[in-house]
């Protein structure tokens, strides 16, 4: 019975002491499903793809824009694409083809091509509008703003027509070079700036210009077809100086959309005009030096600002001052 039981409690220890050792062994990984990646419900931001610029369509109806402060002619026309005498030329009843008349808040007719804009009168046809404007009539028949039917290309007086490609000279009255020993001319004509007789000597120039007032900085237009001058920055009220040495030719209220104006004759086939002023000190016929005052600043002539519209002549044409200035 001893023998039975110690055997059995053998058989026991035996059996507890190999769970034991299974218990405390490390168990073999389990293999794991793999786990099938579902997509996400929001979607990944992507770079956009870059959007070729559209080419802008091209227009055909006239418009119109209100002037804007620190406008010139030429930034306008540039805005638009379209040349500065486009501009001037469609707004003749503003500006009486004179660039220094802009100022803001004035309405102005822009057109959709360069060209010129025409109001039809009696007796007119689109041959004889071609014919004066110097352009094709076909582009005037074409040009779908007009409304033309090209079977019967009938206009009526009144109308107004865009003519594509079209010119015309400038309608305004420039104050001609006056030398010295011809300046007397009529003051009822061109102002009560005209010079009452002529000077046979005085001050010859070199033709190295001094800048005539003290910002040398451009305030409006600058040189260009229609605008034969520079329009130079200066304080209300400021001295405006002789560039260079001359004799007065001119000096007071011109009757040429000038305002009050000085010209000088410089003797050596130059001659500089400088206008828009608040008024004149010089005299005529006085001898000046470079340097010299001869007139205050102001806006009479450019209701836009206070700038001075400096001109420059030589051999009977407008120069560019910038490229004499130093």
């Amino acid at each position: 019975m001893n023998a039975y039981i110690q055997q059995a409690r053998r058989i026991l220890c035996s059996s507890l002491l190999l769970f034991l050792l299974a218990a405390c062994a490390s168990p073999a990984p389990t293999p794991q499903p793999t786990a099938t990646v579902q997509p996400s419900a929001t979607p990944r931001a992507e770079t956009p793809t870059p959007q070729a610029t559209s080419t802008p369509q091209p227009r055909s109806e006239v418009e119109t824009y209100t002037v804007q402060p620190g406008d010139t002619l030429s930034s306008i026309a540039a805005a638009y694409t379209l040349q500065a005498e486009t501009v001037l030329w469609a707004n003749y009843d503003a500006l009486a083809d004179i660039s220094d008349f802009l100022f803001e808040g004035m309405q102005l007719t822009i057109l959709p091509v360069d060209g010129v804009y025409h109001q039809v009168g009696g007796g007119d046809s689109v041959n004889n509008i071609a014919a004066f404007f110097a352009t094709d009539p076909q582009g005037i028949i074409d040009w779908p703003g007009n409304n033309i039917d090209a079977s019967n290309a009938v206009i009526q007086p009144g109308q107004w027509l865009v003519v594509p490609g079209g010119q015309r000279s400038l309608r305004r009255r420039s104050l001609p070079d006056l030398p010295r020993t011809a300046m007397a001319v009529d003051f009822l004509e061109f102002g009560a700036g005209a010079c009452p007789r002529n000077v046979q000597d005085g001050p010859v120039g070199d033709g190295v210009y001094a800048w005539p007032v003290a910002a040398g900085s451009i305030a409006g237009d600058g040189y260009s077809s229609v605008h034969p001058a520079a329009d130079l920055a200066a304080q209300p009220g400021e001295t405006v100086l002789a560039a260079d040495d001359g004799v007065v030719t001119f000096s007071g209220w011109s009757h040429f959309g000038y305002g009050y104006a000085v010209m000088l004759d410089h003797g050596n086939g130059q001659f500089s005009l400088y206008a828009g002023l608040a008024e004149t000190l010089a005299l005529c016929g006085a001898p000046v030096q470079q340097g010299q005052a001869i007139a205050t600043a102001g806006h009479t002539g450019h209701p836009a600002g206070v700038f001075v519209h400096f001109e420059i002549r030589q051999g009977g044409a407008a120069v560019d001052p910038l490229e004499l200035l130093p």
